[in-house]
């Protein structure tokens, strides 16, 4: 019999999918809308597929991690590092900003960690920071890379069958993605709640009714607001953001798409002969990002004291 804090962290695990779902809907199919390789109704509805198809197979990857890191925590500390998950987002949906709900939830369970264990976890917690840091910097590299390449060796022949190949592609990794972004972050929430037949048939509803109702504000800003995508750089920079999530959920580690997305794009900007990065964008995303994972762990922290107080 599930009590009022179970309820109320269902019912937080539930806002927090929907909030996540819409969001990212800029993330996965932002690329293909932006370059019109796909209709808005379209990306939303692969997203959904993406989302529940990665929560399905992968979802329980990530259960093993916040079993280490939430040790002895009841469910009115779990509320709480929920709540606060909720209002970061928001705050960050208000200023328009991409973020990554991995970062801030991890953060904050990282908090609650440190101020019950002090550091007996240290291995895992640097396994975490260690991937936050260097998966960027990889989707970075990999786009550079594959953008130089490509650019080379781009067909000067039968452009438009190749257009029409390149816009399939992007589909595909489009889909991929949000695959991922399901089997990590989504299945970091569902490792936090209460798990049944009934809290699996909400997150399936949270994902469609986020997807479907709160995607309109955040979809395509990263790809219009940071740099103009054409279909090669798109799908270099969905594939290389997908990729290094999927080895991270296959590590059990939390990692957002987000982050390696935006990496991956100014990588394919670098590589352009012409620059054409926006850099404020991009400055303000990435402060946010170190403000609101510091901002979180110290909630994290907080909620631990305060309430053995």
């Amino acid at each position: 019999m599930l009590n009022l804090l179970s309820w109320l962290c269902i019912a937080l695990g539930f806002i927090l999918v929907s909030l996540v779902a819409g969001n990212n809907v800029s993330v996965c199919f932002g690329s293909a809308i932006a370059s019109r390789a796909s209709s808005k109704r379209t990306g939303i509805l692969l997203s959904i597929i993406g989302y529940a198809s990665g929560f399905l197979l992968q979802g329980e990857y990530l259960g093993s991690t916040v079993s280490i890191l939430l040790t002895s925590v009841n469910l009115f500390r779990i509320d709480c590092a929920l709540l606060i998950a909720i209002v970061i987002f928001m705050i960050a949906d208000i200023k328009r900003v991409p973020q990554p709900l991995t970062i801030t939830l991890t953060a904050i369970l990282i908090g609650m960690n440190v101020a019950m264990n002090m550091g007996r976890d240290a291995a895992l917690i640097a396994s975490i920071a260690a991937f936050w840091i260097m998966m960027p910097i990889l989707a970075f590299l990999f786009m550079l890379i594959v953008m130089k390449w490509l650019s080379r060796r781009a067909p000067k022949r039968k452009i438009w069958s190749y257009a029409r190949f390149v816009r399939l592609l992007l589909l595909l990794v489009s889909f991929f993605t949000a695959f991922t972004l399901g089997a990590n972050t989504i299945g970091l929430i569902w490792a936090l709640i209460p798990q049944s037949g009934i809290t699996f048939i909400l997150v399936i509803a949270a994902i469609t009714i986020g997807s479907v109702l709160l995607s309109a504000g955040p979809l395509g800003r990263v790809g219009n607001d940071i740099i103009p995508l054409r279909y090669m750089n798109a799908v270099g920079s969905q594939f290389a953001s997908a990729l290094v999530v999927e080895a991270a959920t296959l590590f059990r580690i939390p990692l957002t798409s987000t982050e390696s997305f935006i990496s991956s794009v100014y990588g394919a900007g670098v590589s352009y002969k012409r620059r054409i990065i926006r850099s404020r964008p991009l400055i303000t995303i990435v402060s946010m990002w170190i403000l609101t994972a510091l901002v979180s762990f110290a909630a994290g922290f907080a909620v631990i004291v305060l309430s053995a107080a």
